[in-house]
């Protein structure tokens, strides 16, 4: 049952991906302006091709951990170390879209550019995530570990790895690393605690990883800028790539 969740997720996403063009990013403004078609688009750009190698190897990896959910499951059983029990809150998406939304409301009225538009990122990461994860975990409807319902992917795990995408994407591995390392404190939370088996929180930072990518493909564009120039005796193309 577990991998087949994670199959019918990825058969669907293939499915559809390859008929899906990316849809134009206009989200280089830090402001209020078009933020809902930015997020419309959004919901088009997360199926897009660019996404499928990651939607593979993330499916890829959910469905090979699913052998040893069980196993890891039984073995982690008992109370939540002290020193993860933080993790809860910082992936809650309770704490990550406030979070969000002041990075952006800051930035932009501290007039930094760069902030703003990383908090513009993460508040449209949030909402991306949020809507996809929210949409597998009731058509999975996947029990939990502790018996609950709706265990498949993780909505913690998602959420602080598209923090840490978007985080990686603006400011690079100076500030990637640590947001990265807080992420995946966060999946170890929620295995140890019995919440979630091993392969909901591969998938759910799969999740995140995606959301985080598809909001700052207008970042990733702007690193690598093409322009004709004329020289003597004729002309050429300049690529320059940000490094």
């Amino acid at each position: 049952m577990r991998n087949h969740c994670v199959a019918a997720v990825l058969a669907v996403f293939m499915a559809v991906t390859p008929r899906v063009a990316a849809a134009q990013d206009t989200s280089g403004t830090s402001g209020f302006t078009g933020f809902l078609s930015d997020v419309g688009r959004d919901y088009v750009n997360f199926l897009s091709i660019a996404n499928l190698p990651v939607a593979i190897a993330g499916s890829a990896g959910a469905s090979a951990m699913g052998a040893a959910d069980a196993a890891v499951a039984k073995d982690l059983a008992g109370p939540t170390p002290y020193a993860l029990q933080p993790g809860a809150t910082y992936g809650n998406l309770a704490f990550q879209f406030p979070l969000a939304i002041t990075w952006w409301v800051v930035g932009h009225a501290a007039g930094k550019s760069r902030a703003a538009a990383a908090g513009r990122d993460l508040v449209r990461a949030q909402i991306s995530g949020a809507s996809w994860t929210y949409l597998i975990k009731y058509a999975a409807d996947r029990t939990r570990p502790n018996g609950d319902p709706r265990s498949f992917p993780s909505g913690h795990a998602t959420a602080a790895f598209a923090t840490a995408t978007v985080f990686y994407e603006h400011y690079g591995w100076k500030l990637g690393v640590p947001m990265f390392a807080a992420a995946a404190y966060v999946a170890g939370e929620r295995v140890t605690a019995n919440k979630h088996w091993p392969s909901d929180v591969v998938f759910g930072a799969t999740m995140g990883i995606l959301s985080g990518r598809t909001v700052t493909l207008h970042v990733r564009r702007a690193r690598l800028a093409v322009r004709p120039e004329a020289v003597r005796g004729g002309g050429g193309v300049v690529f320059h790539v940000e490094h």
